[in-house]
């Protein structure tokens, strides 16, 4: 599906950011390791803002290319009717696959663990929510209802993961501040 060939894009910002923090954050608290960290933290929001943008472009394309894949009007409606949530979660994809990826590099494993420890329980707990609702045979209950309940959990990743990063963020600012206070004469 289109969604499978558009997420390993953003995840690539995840992978480098792994593979590039961990040797500006294992540094010793000071100025320079602070800018660095902002830095890398901006240039991350940057790509993730692009590829999001690359990304949204492509979701957009959908109801334009849907018809070479089917000629059921019915399977062409239903799959344009997502369009609009797969825009949101492409929007935010770049800045949680960005943001994890400094989490992970900055060995934020606890938060992390948390978080998705947490996501185990909750998301299987709506989405069965959702499957017992189609089960009655709620009518306001479809696809799109998934889709809703897999937004939020992006939205909330996106929210937590940036929230996060700007508190380690001026923990790793305080940390300078005071390593300068003390090399200070």
């Amino acid at each position: 599906s289109l969604f499978y060939c558009l997420c390993p894009i953003a995840d690539s910002l995840s992978l480098t950011a792994q593979s590039f923090v961990p040797s500006i954050s294992e540094k010793e608290p000071s100025l320079e390791k602070a800018n660095a960290m902002k830095k890398v933290f901006m240039s991350f929001m940057k790509a993730g803002a692009f590829f999001g943008a690359a990304m949204m472009a492509a979701v957009g394309a959908i109801p334009l290319l849907s018809g070479f894949f089917t000629s059921d009007p019915a399977v062409i409606s239903l799959v344009n009717s997502v369009v609009p949530l797969l825009l949101v979660f492409f929007a935010t994809h770049g800045f949680v696959c960005g943001t994890e990826g400094l989490l992970l590099g900055q060995k934020d494993l606890g938060f992390l663990g948390k978080m998705y420890a947490a996501f185990f329980a909750a998301v299987p707990f709506l989405m069965l929510r959702v499957k017992r609702a189609a089960l009655s045979g709620s009518k306001s209950v479809g696809l799109t209802s998934v889709w809703n309940v897999f937004i939020g959990y992006q939205v909330f990743r996106c929210a937590a993961w940036l929230v996060r990063s700007a508190i380690l963020q001026k923990r790793t600012d305080a940390e300078a501040k005071l390593s300068q206070d003390l090399t200070s004469p």
